[in-house]
């Protein structure tokens, strides 16, 4: 936490004081101490095509503003020119380049990426979006746009290409090869040999104040009670952090990406605390993780949307580390309802309504035995036997009986017992 506190001193200086300098081009014994911006080869550049009044989906470029910053190497910008049915935003995929991660999993100059492409944009003037063919052209994905970002500023009345900018101050290798699919092909190269040359950022040894390494230990209630203490507002960056929790729900967006809820229960109060966990697509390790179980989480805390999160586990399933997302006990909390549907995701806990087999209540504790069949993908397995165990108020009088079927979620809070806890009574809906 000592070092997530310096954050706000250290990146004044780092990301956001950005002085323009200009570049000494003798610089075989220089070593960068990543504090210097550099635009000498990005000025050599200049943007040659015409843009008024053309349209990005269907000519190949046009003008526009930006509409949501995502990470080092993708905005969301809104089209001065709307005419076109594909729509009013365009998501681009800066071409010739590849920052590192700061969203489904976060690297190192990840953060630092994403906050310097804010600070360029957030002086822009004016901005003009370059695809890479006529019409446009997704990536591989198929859900952005491939493209070249020109902004000029009221400073620089020129433009500069965002992307050979990147590369030119080391957050971004030079992805550039030397065909006609990259037409500037040698400005990125100048740009990658000139950072490389004096150990600029991804080619430095030296700490990025933006990328926690040591996790701060917290609990979800604490984080809900003060988010700011492990999230900087003003630089828009948060610590990494590690708590046990269970997941509890899963979302998967549109374009593939996987959100999970993670909730912690304190038997004691019977209160649950939510913190979501965003894992990034399905090819991300830790999108495969699996509702019910409880684990411990190590990420990295984020403000998406306006709503924080913990993005970038690195979970292992095999070799559990104090430093890593692994399982800390299976099958924790428990789902009973027909209606829920079947997933990968949820498959080891997710069972059928309950059908009762017996309920007393003894010591203010109602303990109702049944049995449940496990969802499994191909349909139901054979029924199992299970007790669950509920506090109930004095003179409660049960309202299920034997052969009645009933939904409920119930946690496993001893794992070498049989008994599964509920909540409250009022969480056994009877069917």
């Amino acid at each position: 936490m000592k070092k997530f506190l310096r954050i706000t001193a250290l990146v004044l200086i780092v990301c956001l004081g950005i002085v323009c300098i200009a570049a000494c081009r003798n610089h075989e014994d220089t070593i960068a101490d990543n504090t210097q911006y550099y635009d000498a080869v990005t000025k050599t550049l200049k943007l040659d095509k015409p843009y008024a009044g053309k349209n990005f989906y269907t000519d190949g470029i046009g003008s526009a503003s930006v509409d949501k910053y995502t990470d080092g190497d993708t905005t969301l910008f809104k089209l001065d020119d709307t005419s076109s049915p594909l729509g009013s935003t365009v998501n681009i995929r800066y071409h010739g380049i590849d920052t590192p991660e700061s969203t489904g999993s976060v690297e190192k100059w990840g953060k630092s990426a994403s906050v310097f492409v804010e600070r360029q944009l957030s002086q822009a003037t004016e901005i003009v979006l370059q695809a890479t063919a006529v019409p446009a052209e997704k990536d591989s994905y198929g859900t952005r746009y491939l493209g070249y970002v020109w902004y000029k500023t009221a400073e620089y009345n020129e433009f500069k290409c965002l992307n050979l900018e990147i590369v030119e101050n080391g957050y971004s290798e030079n992805k550039c090869i030397n065909t006609s699919t990259y037409p500037y092909f040698g400005y990125f190269k100048k740009a990658n040999d000139f950072a490389k040359s004096i150990k600029l950022r991804i080619y430095s040894d030296l700490e990025d104040e933006l990328y926690s390494t040591d996790p701060a230990d917290m609990t979800v209630k604490a984080f809900n009670d003060n988010p700011l203490a492990f999230y900087n507002e003003e630089m828009n960056v948060g610590t990494k952090v590690r708590f046990v929790a269970y997941l509890k729900s899963l979302t998967v967006s549109k374009s593939g990406t996987h959100t999970f809820v993670a909730e912690e229960y304190d038997p004691e109060t019977g209160k649950t605390y939510q913190l979501n966990v965003y894992t990034g697509y399905s090819s991300s390790p830790a999108s495969s993780m699996e509702i019910g179980h409880l684990y411990q989480i190590v990420g990295t805390v984020q403000k998406y949307d306006g709503h924080y999160q913990i993005a970038g586990p690195v979970y292992s399933s095999l070799y559990p580390r104090p430093d890593n997302t692994h399982v800390k006990q299976r099958d924790y909390y428990w789902t009973f309802d027909n209606e829920t549907q079947f997933s990968n995701n949820n498959c080891a806990t997710l069972y059928s309504f309950v059908t009762v087999a017996s309920v007393t209540i003894e010591n203010g504790k109602m303990t109702i035995e049944g049995t449940a069949q496990k969802c499994k993908k191909e349909g139901y397995g054979d029924p199992v036997q299970l007790v669950f165990e509920v506090s109930v108020p004095s003179g409660y009088t049960p309202t299920l009986s034997v052969g009645n079927k009933f939904k409920t979620n119930a946690y496993k809070l001893d794992k070498d017992s049989e008994i599964l806890t509920v909540n409250d009574v009022k969480d056994i809906v009877k069917q």
